[in-house]
């Protein structure tokens, strides 16, 4: 549950000197702190000053939640991102980042939002980060204590991206064994708290499956063994508005609501299935059998077509007709697993498990190329901007190529930090990375925003 708000400089001052209490009958908070009182702390009041002009409304050229303002990790159109950087090179700021997470940072006017989790000091947080400057503003810190004992050596405890619904920002962190949902007013303070539900897989390999959104309600999948549910709650109040039972299978993917074959349409992958369901009720539309017992990535979807791909334990790429027969249109044997695919105009395009880009003709299914990336495995997913992608692979190299079904056509490869698990964020003229840099067995993530 909620811990406090507190700014930049006495993080270290709380561990010294700080003490927490929680109030667990009305899961209020109360953060006590050692905090001196110099100028330049004053900064962080301001700062939350401004925030408040943000609360109940979203700017169009916003990345307010996971895959973009659009669900489909295309870039607004006035996005015109560099497409050449390093550590030395087109860097307007970096900030090095408390605690780990390979959650996408999200975009609200002027400010930066992102989770972290921190092992060693039990935490997780939500981390606020001024655009212009890359200042950390405030962290709020969600949890203390009640870690997962065990996780995956690819995740985190922060890997879920955080939500904006024109009022709050939604975290999602998987604590003592139990779902929390924690919504923050613009000015930091906590507006909700609630456990949605139990998360105790079989396996150690934590969560991954980050919130949608869709008209002031927020989806959760929770899908393990031996029972899982998806669930929609009410963002303002945080009251639960339906809950429908899934398949006793673990699988990672992320629900997201898409308008397709006329209609919205909450879709979801994982569980030998993809489904299609009401998202203001929760009804089912329709189901298709798909061959992957587990999947991590987020269905995507054009105007008649739904796309999904996995996984474990067999591998598959298949598009189903969206108008609630879920037909099986075309399949093939490739695998994109842990990272979501792309829909761009009659194209899909994707980067395998093996750093292998793809593009398909979506209606087919027909390969019109593919080429190798690098090597190394993929977390992060292709976004598009200008007419471009920008294919990040688990190494920290980002290939930037024309989106374009024509042939391959490279415009830039970058290597930024050891590896990346965060997908690339664009506003405006700015390219927004997350990405971590190890030594000597040790890491630490820094967000960087990249212009000329």
């Amino acid at each position: 549950m909620a811990v406090g708000k507190i700014p930049p400089d006495s993080i270290d001052e709380i561990w010294e000197f700080g003490t927490f209490s929680v109030d667990r009958s009305t899961r209020k908070h109360q953060c006590r702190f050692c905090v001196n009182q110099e100028p330049n702390r004053q900064i962080t009041m301001k700062a939350l000053t401004l925030s408040l002009l943000l609360t109940g409304f979203t700017f169009a050229a916003d990345w307010p939640h996971w895959r973009g303002p659009t669900f489909n990790n295309h870039a607004a159109t006035a996005a015109k991102p560099v497409t050449e950087w390093s550590t030395e090179k087109n860097v307007r700021w970096q900030t090095d980042l408390p605690g780990l997470g390979h959650s996408t940072p999200i975009v609200v006017g002027d400010q930066i939002y992102l989770t972290t989790g921190d092992e060693k000091a039990g935490t997780q947080s939500l981390v606020t980060i001024d655009r212009k400057s890359g200042q950390i503003l405030w962290t709020n810190i969600i949890n203390k204590g009640g870690l997962p004992k065990g996780i995956h050596k690819e995740n985190t405890h922060a890997s879920q991206t955080p939500v904006w619904d024109g009022e709050h920002v939604i975290t999602l962190f998987h604590n003592r064994g139990r779902l929390q949902l924690t919504a923050v007013k613009a000015n930091g303070d906590i507006a909700w708290d609630k456990v949605i539900g139990d998360f105790l897989p079989d396996r150690d390999f934590g969560y991954g499956s980050t919130p949608a959104y869709h008209k002031g309600l927020i989806y959760i999948t929770s899908d393990y063994e031996p029972k899982g549910y998806l669930v929609a709650i009410e963002t303002k109040t945080g009251e639960e508005k339906w809950r429908t039972d899934r398949n006793t299978m673990a699988s990672w993917s992320t629900p997201v609501v898409g308008h397709v074959a006329g209609k919205d349409q909450l879709l979801s992958s994982g569980q030998l299935k993809v489904t299609s369901q009401d998202p203001l009720t929760g009804k089912l539309l329709w189901e298709a059998p798909h061959i992957s017992k587990s999947t991590c990535g987020t269905v995507v979807w054009n105007k008649d077509s739904v796309f999904a791909s996995g996984g474990y334990p067999k591998n598959q790429t298949a598009a189903y007709a969206a108008d609630g027969s879920g037909k099986l249109l075309w399949q093939n044997k490739e695998r994109t697993y842990e990272q979501s695919m792309l829909v761009h105009g009659n194209e899909l395009y994707t980067v395998t498990d093996k750093g292998f880009a793809f593009c398909w003709d979506a209606k087919t299914g027909e390969e019109h190329w593919s080429q190798r990336l690098g090597r190394g495995g993929v977390m992060a997913s292709p976004t598009f901007a200008n007419g471009l992608i920008f294919a990040p692979i688990k190494n920290g190299q980002t290939t930037v190529f024309k989106a374009t079904p024509e042939k391959f056509e490279q415009i830039a490869q970058n290597q930024l930090g050891d590896d990346t698990y965060a997908s690339p964020v664009f506003i405006g003229d700015e390219l927004y990375m997350r990405v971590g840099f190890r030594t000597e067995g040790n890491r630490r993530e820094v967000l960087y925003c990249l212009a000329e």
